[in-house]
């Protein structure tokens, strides 16, 4: 009977409703020490990222200078327009509206903030270089666009007046295949360099970015930026400081203006390009920023190719400046010597086929000195029949063609030196026959070489076979901390050919521009002495290319140049005087008395 009691009184209803209510009161209790004693790091850090927005500052882009320290690339402010993808799920309607103002769809602002988002609360870049008006749009109906917002970024700028866009590059979006190469700290969203210094040195010239944090309110809106946690500064990329002359460059791009081929003039002290031109090129400020699709459609689709570096990337028979390599070939390995005279009545026959000198009258009796001078086409289709294929393809690569210079730009261009190996895979073992030898002594048939191959190659013709390896960067300062990295110039040295041989083909050279019947007479300057070796090279596409190399002074060379310009005809007579323009006015800017070419910034 007591157990039935008890029993009964358990189950009266205000006993039940006083239990459930102390059964639930223990439940909230140990719930609410779960979440804020044991948990309660982790919800703060929750509630912490719904208050507090972190954004990620770009730093600024390194300029680059000339060696004199005069600016070739600076930054010029933009405003960014972002948005967080956390907003814009929260607010669907908000891709409709951002569209219609930055006239875009809505579907592509979507796949966008699908493509770059690194989180909910990471803020999206939608646009970059927003015109005024969107943003005074945007601005007065601010409390429309929650999670939206404007950032001052860079773009660049070239308040030098010279182009220089092929070697100075330009800057593009990052894809996806390059942002799994490069991995952190890149994003979707950023800009990179594409072509040129602008990538060869992007590690350099990038920085490192910076953090901010904001407070938002309840509607994603920036409400005050925070100091605690503490904002971290973006770091500056390097400054870069060229070898470049600003006045040689601006010269070598008005002596190509209107002309398709390339300049290259260089400091035989350490290798340092002082002028380096490829025509066409396009105005680098198009690409400074944002390019509109048209215009970027207009430039690869030009005819002209101004996108493709004549400099490194083209391809060109070299034409009579080859014959130098044949040249150096016989006295090194004592085939003939320099009184090996060869009589030229205008025309060589092979078998049934006539090969003719490009002067018709013929140039009678020469010997090597002065077969260079003329240019003699005759002696040296006598001479490659002497040295044979595979000599002359082994000095050809002795003297670094058929593979790339290592100038610090991308893209470079390693040419093409046809050997027996070549030529068997190209024609059939045993199917090509002597003629295409005697193309080859003269630069011509299957040989392929760049125009910056051709200046290590007169570089290494004027330091008789010790040259430096052509480079742009000098050195880079960090503008915050301080920080030098200093380029080092490498040298390479050629084996196997005696400084007698030098001698013999550097007075040839000397002969080109100084000699009675020199073909390069007009490279010369007054008061110094200019060595060189003119080209004319058959184009099967059109007229031919016109070719000069050469160095100055000729006893104490401190300089060297290589100049081609595409369908222009005569060696002697268009590439010659383009030439002796560029090197007198390097003759007025740095005189012979002084020791050195120009102060180093």
């Amino acid at each position: 009977m007591l157990n039935r009691g008890l029993t009964e009184r358990f189950f009266r209803p205000a006993n039940l409703y006083t239990g459930a209510v102390l059964l639930a009161t223990v439940v909230l209790a140990v719930r609410l020490f779960v979440l804020q004693i044991l948990h309660s790091q982790v919800y703060r850090l929750q509630s912490e990222k719904n208050r507090i927005r972190e954004v990620i500052v770009r730093a600024p882009r390194g300029r680059i200078f000339d060696r004199e320290g005069r600016v070739l690339v600076a930054n010029r402010p933009v405003f960014s327009l972002y948005a967080v993808p956390y907003e814009l799920r929260r607010n669907p309607d908000l891709y409709d509206r951002l569209a219609k103002i930055l006239h875009r769809e809505g579907k592509e602002l979507r796949r966008l903030v699908q493509k770059r988002r690194r989180g909910w609360f990471q803020p999206v870049r939608l646009a970059r270089e927003v015109d005024f008006d969107i943003l005074a749009q945007l601005e007065e109906f601010r409390l429309d666009f929650p999670g939206v917002g404007f950032w001052v970024e860079s773009a660049r700028s070239y308040p030098s007046g010279v182009r220089a866009s092929h070697l100075l590059g330009y800057l593009g979006e990052i894809t996806a295949e390059e942002l799994r190469k490069l991995g952190e700290p890149y994003q979707m969203g950023d800009v990179i360099g594409k072509r040129g210094l602008e990538k060869e040195y992007e590690d350099l010239l990038r920085g490192e970015f910076g953090l901010q944090y904001l407070e938002v309110d309840a509607l994603g809106r920036a409400v005050r930026t925070l100091s605690d946690p503490p904002p971290k500064e973006p770091l500056p990329g390097f400054n870069l400081y060229l070898t470049l002359d600003l006045d040689l460059q601006r010269l070598a791009e008005d002596l190509m203006e209107g002309q398709r081929g390339s300049i290259l003039m260089m400091d035989l002290a350490d290798g340092g390009l002082l002028a380096m031109v490829s025509k066409p090129d396009y105005d680098p400020s198009l690409l400074s920023g944002t390019i509109d699709r048209a215009a970027w459609q207009k430039l690869l689709n030009d005819p002209t190719d101004p996108l493709y570096d004549r400099s490194i990337q083209s391809l060109y028979p070299p034409g009579s400046t080859f014959k130098l390599v044949l040249a150096l070939a016989t006295l090194a390995t004592g085939t003939t010597g320099p009184d090996w005279k060869v009589s030229c009545p205008g025309y060589y026959r092979l078998g049934r086929r006539i090969f003719r000198c490009w002067y018709g009258k013929g140039h009678g009796r020469l010997d090597l000195y002065h077969a260079i001078e003329r240019s003699c086409n005759v002696y040296f289709y006598r001479l490659g029949l002497e040295v044979g294929l595979d000599h002359w393809s082994e000095f050809a690569r002795k003297f670094g063609f058929g593979r790339k210079t290592g100038i610090d730009l991308p893209l470079e261009n390693a040419g093409i030196v046809p050997d027996r190996a070549f030529l068997d895979k190209r024609y059939g073992a045993g199917k090509w026959s002597k003629g295409l030898i005697l193309n080859l002594a003269v630069g011509q048939g299957d040989l392929l070489v760049t125009p910056v191959q051709m200046l290590k190659f007169v570089a290494e013709l004027a330091l008789k076979g010790r040259a430096p390896v052509p480079h742009l960067l000098d050195h880079a300062i960090n503008p915050k901390t301080g920080e030098i990295v200093t380029f080092r110039p490498k040298w390479e040295e050629i084996r196997g050919v005696p400084e007698a041989a030098f001698d013999v083909v550097r007075e040839g050279m000397r002969l080109v521009v100084n000699g009675d019947h020199g073909t390069g007479r007009a490279a010369g300057v007054p008061g110094v002495p200019v060595a060189g070796k003119t080209g004319t090279a058959q184009n099967p596409h059109g007229k031919d290319h016109a070719w000069f190399i050469g160095f100055a002074p000729f006893d104490q060379p401190v300089v060297a140049l290589a100049v081609l310009v595409e369908n222009g005809g005569g060696g002697g007579a268009v590439a010659a005087p383009r030439a002796g323009a560029l090197l007198r006015r390097f003759f007025e800017k740095y005189p012979l008395r002084e020791e050195k070419l120009a102060a180093k910034k």
